[in-house]
C-alpha cells in the first residue's frame, strides 16, 4: 500500500513539473540570432549606386564584425520601386527582412503604385546623403546651363533628359528645374540614364560622382551644375543651380526600412549598430572616394525628417500630374 501511495506521488509530481515546462514562458533569443540570415535588399539594378551603396554596408557590416550574423544583398527592381516595396510589404514583422529607402521608394508610396504605405513603415535611420549633378554630352551645344535652360523654355519637350525612374531622384530634379525656370523637358526611363546619354540617346542626365566622374575625366560628359544645396567636394569648380540662378535644389538621402510590425528590438539594435558602421575605417573611405557626405539619423530622428521631406515630395508629384 505504501509503494503504490508513494508510486502515485511520483506520478503526480511529474505531471506538475511537465505541467510548469510546458506553460513556462520560452526565452527569447537575442536578436539578430547568429544563425539567421539578414536580407538587405533594394529597387534597383546592378551596377548603380544603390547597388553599390546597400552592399558596401552589408559587406562593412560583416566584415568589421559589427552584425555577425551574415548579410545578403538582393536585387528587387521594377515598377519604378512599387516590386521591392510589396515584397516588404508581405514580410511584415519579420526583422531580418529590410529594404533601402531612397526618393524612388518614397515616391512610389506617394504615388500610390505600391501596397506599402508611410503607416506601414518603420524607419531604420539615414545614414547618408548622395549629391547629384546635370551632366549633358561633351559636345553637346549646351555649353552652360543658362544655354540649356533658355532652349527648354523656347522649345517645350525638344530637350530629353534621361531618368532611372518614374517618380525617382532624377525625375524629381527635371522636376524642381522645371518648376523654378517654366522650361519643359521631355522625360523618359531608362534602367541607367547615364548609359543613354554617353551613347547619344538623351540630351541630359543626373547622376551622383561615382555615377559620372569617370565619363567626365574621359570627356565623354560635362557637369553643367551641381543639383545639391552646396557645391560637391569632387566638382568644386561646377557651381550649384542656385548659385547660377535658379532656385532649386535636391538631396538624396539613403537608409534602411523595415515592414510593418518590425519590432523594437530590432530598431534599437539597427540604430547601435549603423551608428558604429558611420566609424568604420571602411565606410569613412568609403564615403570619401564617392563624394558621400554623412548624415546619420537614428530611427527616430529619420521619422521626424521624413515628416517633412516627404511634403516636398508630394509637391512634386502634383506637379507631376499636373504637368504630364
Amino acid at each position: 500500500m505504501k509503494k503504490s501511495c508513494f508510486v502515485s506521488s511520483l506520478v503526480v509530481v511529474f505531471l506538475w513539473v511537465a505541467f510548469a515546462l510546458a506553460t513556462a514562458p520560452t526565452a527569447q533569443a537575442a536578436y539578430p540570432e547568429p544563425d539567421k540570415l539578414i536580407d538587405m535588399f533594394h529597387h534597383s539594378s546592378a551596377g548603380g549606386a544603390a547597388d553599390l551603396f546597400v552592399r558596401t554596408v552589408a559587406d562593412t557590416l560583416n566584415k568589421s564584425g559589427i552584425v555577425k550574423s551574415k548579410i545578403q544583398v538582393q536585387m528587387r527592381p521594377g515598377g519604378s520601386s512599387a516590386v521591392s516595396g510589396n515584397y516588404l510589404k508581405s514580410k511584415a514583422g519579420d526583422p531580418y527582412v529590410m529594404l533601402h529607402w531612397t526618393t524612388a521608394n518614397l515616391m512610389a508610396i506617394i504615388r500610390g503604385t505600391t501596397q506599402l504605405k508611410m503607416e506601414d513603415c518603420v524607419w531604420l535611420g539615414t545614414q547618408v546623403k548622395d549629391p547629384s549633378v546635370l551632366i549633358v554630352p561633351y559636345n553637346s551645344p549646351y555649353k552652360t546651363l543658362k544655354d540649356l535652360i533658355a532652349d527648354a523654355k523656347a522649345h517645350p519637350k525638344k530637350v530629353s533628359v534621361g531618368i532611372n525612374s518614374v517618380g525617382g531622384s532624377e525625375h524629381i530634379q527635371a522636376v524642381r528645374i522645371e518648376k523654378a525656370t517654366g522650361a519643359r523637358f521631355n522625360c523618359t526611363a531608362f534602367e541607367f540614364s547615364p548609359t543613354q546619354l554617353i551613347g547619344g540617346h538623351i540630351d541630359v542626365a543626373f547622376g551622383n560622382v561615382a555615377e559620372t566622374a569617370s565619363h567626365v575625366k574621359a570627356k565623354r560628359a560635362r557637369v553643367l551644375a551641381s543639383v545639391a544645396p552646396e557645391r560637391i567636394p569632387y566638382y568644386k569648380n561646377v557651381p550649384t543651380l542656385i548659385e547660377q540662378g535658379v532656385n532649386a535644389s535636391f538631396t538624396q538621402y539613403r537608409g534602411f526600412v523595415g515592414g510593418p510590425g518590425y519590432p523594437d528590438e530590432a530598431i534599437k539594435y539597427w540604430d547601435g549598430a549603423f551608428a558604429k558602421l558611420m566609424k568604420s575605417k571602411e565606410f569613412v573611405d568609403y564615403m570619401k572616394k564617392s563624394d558621400i557626405i554623412p548624415a546619420f539619423k537614428t530611427a527616430a530622428e529619420t521619422k521626424a525628417m521624413l515628416a517633412i521631406y516627404n511634403k516636398e515630395l508630394e509637391e512634386d508629384w502634383k506637379y507631376m500630374q499636373a504637368n504630364p
